[in-house]
């Protein structure tokens, strides 16, 4: 535009403002009085157009009368709403009314939470409201309160309008600095604490739920409610760390008493309902477990959120002082809850476990109750069924691998203040191992879990023998004459796999015995390599935080710049010296020659002359095809059946009606078929990942293992292999 277009914008722009509010009889004070109309949704077509509104960017003398006239004006709406309930012989509040009233009530939340959120410089830029004082300082106040009220209505769309607006304000540090905020945030975490509880949508069907036609009203079906249940939890989190950083003593007082009024009503799994009744257990769909799973992640958000000031024993001014008198009593009293609370249950362990993880951000400042929360977490590696089966049910598997996660996060967090107990924890580790009850997945985060303690000891010997001691299993599954023969040659390799003992007898495939033994000694294998990978990725994580960035330099200054990648060149560097700061580096002169070996003839069965052997064959043929894994990764599946896994997933699609990972399907033996797949899949991505670890730890330049450049360089660059890689392989090699 030129300049005099631009001067002709600026004054239709001038004239709707105008139009739009001014004082005296206006369009604004004509909408505001529709508020009460609910004759043809007149109050909802008012509300909409306040919206459009909201969203401009209002004069400042514009807002600020908006602000003042909006609380007053809704609450008239309110009062006539309430006398025609009356009239009809209904109470204001009840279900009918509320149903009525829910498109009105989300219209007005949503242009309120808008109508601050989009102008929040006219509140910061005021000096009155900065200061805390003043009619718009009030104004603003009594508005913040309509919406934090508004926000616990019983339909969880007319907060989650709002969520927003709170998060905003919460980051700007102006507003927190005013105190405006203050006096609302109690019904703001209440009212999102209560929305973040799940909705059983069989209560819902049939009618069990006291608000099913409003929840009805307010989302099409549970698809729907559980997306919006999704994007309210993720904003929620970072709702509930600003509110805890702002106002711990608010957050923390809340989260107490919401905790201990749950584990006063749902401890012991009451009210009982939706029993498995095969065992007579709680599901997930029972009240007491969707209780906690509402409080997990607020307890885990407050605790991350809370500044160091309220929670650890420095000195600071009164105020602060006195906070903190009343955050740790009562974090003290919640973490003592929660560790003697002991259900029996399988989803409230598992539930249990979320709690306790959540502690880990309170246990860095008080660790009194860590080694009773971390040794509850322990023995639930070993969490069994009530009554044991002949295997594991899906819960307690599920339980199981969640109590890995666990332990790791805790140990990733407190792993210094566990050194003191590293012995205990070595021999409890040690126990459950030769338990022989842990799956591999479990045993890998129970390393995980020893490795992240053990980057904590400040001697880098003992952190290296800790380390090689912790490991000791895994090395001698490898260098067993099992794997060896395995790792000998490509024939040796695929009679490992059972994949020659298929082309003699197709029976092999689904012989029960011949199937159990192949795939226990794949996953000793597997495991070992897998368990070298997670505890080696997880010392070198360790190693880069320490001093020049895990670079051992014990001759040049320490680099300014923590964030440099550009070091000075040290000259060769033994693997003694880089063990000082990665315990985990010692150990790939062992590790390394196996791991060549195991690459080597990984790859050499997609040369084409071994690949036309197993492509003739009607069952060996399956070893080269893409696994179940792969294809799930690369095809858009519904994920509300059980992701890969479910119904609705593409495990076992290799040969239809087969899953590779269960031991029968509907009372139909085991086949070894669909296997082969998935496990090359994982060896050679493991195999990848290692190389890759080699080269970050730069052990590859050690001198120690200069011996073995030929042998690496003869597989890596390998003609015969780069050429048979299919383009999965590359983009994994790559």
């Amino acid at each position: 535009m030129n300049n005099e277009e631009r001067n002709q914008y600026q004054q239709q722009v001038n004239t709707r403002d105008r139009a739009a509010v001014r004082d005296g009889m206006d369009f604004v004070s004509a909408l505001l009085h529709l508020l009460q109309e609910d004759a043809a949704k007149l109050n909802v077509l008012a509300v909409a157009c306040l919206y459009q509104l909201s969203m401009r960017k209002l004069e400042s003398d514009h807002w600020w009368r908006l602000i003042g006239l909006l609380p007053g004006a809704l609450y008239e709406a309110s009062v006539a709403a309430g006398q025609k309930a009356n009239e009809r012989g209904l109470e204001p509040n009840c279900l009918k009314v509320l149903i009525e009233q829910l498109e009105f009530h989300r219209n007005v939340s949503r242009m309120g939470s808008t109508l601050i959120s989009a102008h929040v410089a006219y509140i910061t830029a005021d000096k009155d409201v900065c200061s805390g004082n003043g009619q718009k300082f009030e104004a603003v106040s009594t508005f913040l309160r309509l919406l934090s009220e508004m926000a616990l209505h019983n339909s969880g769309v007319i907060c989650g309008e709002q969520i927003n607006t709170w998060v905003g304000l919460l980051r700007d540090p102006a507003v927190v600095k005013t105190k405006m905020l203050s006096p609302h945030l109690s019904n703001v975490i209440q009212a999102y604490m209560k929305h973040l509880v799940r909705i059983n949508w069989e209560d819902i069907w049939n009618d069990n739920h006291p608000y099913a036609a409003l929840v009805e009203e307010s989302w099409d079906d549970d698809e729907s409610y559980e997306e919006w249940l999704g994007n309210l939890r993720s904003k929620a989190s970072l709702l509930f760390r600003s509110i805890s950083n702002a106002e711990p003593e608010i957050s923390v007082t809340i989260i107490h008493s919401r905790i201990r009024e749950v584990l006063n009503s749902h401890s012991t799994g009451e009210p009982r309902d939706h029993i498995n009744p095969h065992n007579n257990e709680l599901t997930v769909k029972s009240t007491a477990c969707l209780e906690f799973e509402g409080v997990s992640q607020p307890l885990d958000n407050i605790l991350q959120g809370l500044p160091s000031w309220s929670v650890d024993d420095g000195n600071y001014d009164q105020n602060r002082m006195k906070i903190r008198q009343v955050v740790k009593p009562a974090l003290s009293e919640l973490a003592n809850m929660i560790v003697a609370w002991n259900p029996n249950d399988v989803w409230l362990k598992f539930r249990r476990i979320l709690l306790l993880e959540a502690l880990r951000h309170y246990w860095k400042y008080d660790p009194s109750t860590l080694s009773n929360g971390v040794d509850s977490l322990l023995m639930y590696l070993s969490a069994t069924d009530n009554p044991p089966g002949p295997s594991l049910s899906s819960d307690v598997v599920g339980l199981r691998k969640k109590v890995g996660v666990s332990i790791v996060a805790v140990a990733k967090v407190v792993s210094h203040l566990l050194v003191p107990w590293l012995a205990q924890l070595s021999d409890r580790a040690k126990s459950l191992l030769t338990s022989g009850g842990l799956s591999p997945t479990n045993e890998m985060h129970l390393l995980e879990f020893l490795s992240c303690v053990a980057t904590a000891v400040e001697n880098p010997v003992d952190r290296s023998n800790f380390i090689m001691d912790v490991l000791s299993n895994a090395l001698r599954t490898l260098e067993s004459s099992n794997v060896q023969n395995a790792i000998a040659s490509v024939d040796g390799l695929l009679s490992f796999l059972g994949i020659e003992q298929v082309s003699v007898d197709p029976k092999n495939a689904t012989s029960e015995d011949f199937v159990k033994r192949v795939t226990s000694d794949f996953s000793a294998m597997f495991s070992s390599l897998n368990q070298l990978l997670s505890v080696g990725k997880r010392c070198h994580e360790a190693a880069r935080g320490r001093p020049n960035g895990g670079l051992p330099l014990p001759n040049l200054p320490p680099l300014i710049d923590e964030a440099s990648t550009q070091f000075p060149d040290e000259g060769p560097v033994s693997i003694n010296e880089l063990a000082i700061n990665d315990p985990f580096v010692p150990l790939w002169p062992r590790l390394l020659p196996i791991l060549i070996r195991v690459l080597d003839v990984t790859l050499g069965v997609w040369h084409p002359e071994r690949q036309a052997i197993l492509l003739r064959n009607n069952i060996q043929r399956y070893a080269l095809a893409i696994s179940d894994d792969e294809a799930y990764l690369a095809t858009k599946k519904e994920t509300t059946t059980g992701g890969v896994f479910g119904e609705g997933g593409t495990a076992g699609s290799v040969i239809s009606g087969w899953d590779r990972r269960d031991v029968s399907i509907k009372g139909v033996s085991m086949n070894l078929t669909p296997k082969w797949s998935g496990w090359f899949n994982e060896l050679r991505n493991n195999c990848f990942q290692l190389l890759g670890l080699l080269s970050a730890q730069r052990v590859m330049y050690a001198p120690e293992i200069s011996h073995l450049y030929p042998q690496l360089v003869s597989v890596i660059a390998n003609q015969e292999h780069l050429r048979s890689m299919e383009h999965r392989h590359l983009n994994q090699y790559l």
